[in-house]
């Protein structure tokens, strides 16, 4: 993998990090992961963080990537693990491991 371009990793991480709403500039930023640190571990949760990663991460296309394509495992209880794939608009590829926490 080509080194990632530090402002877009950023926007990226602080879009996942930030609650949704949080943001004085912009209410429409951020996720709503916050969400499910309190609902229990259960299979339908991977698809509701699939969910809120790509809701996050929308506003950043097609204006600073082509796209974003996002895996969801659980290899272990109270984790959620996303795979968000970023193909820059030169057509670079770059990985980000990015983990949820499910249940309180």
């Amino acid at each position: 993998d080509l080194p990632f371009d530090v402002e877009l990793w950023q926007s990226v991480l602080m879009r996942l990090n930030t609650h949704r709403g949080g943001y004085w500039a912009n209410p429409n930023l951020g996720s709503r992961f916050h969400l499910m640190r309190r609902s229990k571990d259960v299979a339908r949760n991977r698809l509701i963080a699939k969910q809120y990663a790509d809701e996050a991460l929308r506003d950043l296309m097609p204006a600073r990537v082509a796209a974003i394509t996002t895996t969801v495992s659980q290899l272990e209880k109270g984790r959620i693990n996303l795979k968000i794939e970023i193909t820059r608009l030169t057509g670079d590829k770059q990985s980000i491991i990015y983990f949820v926490k499910v249940g309180g």
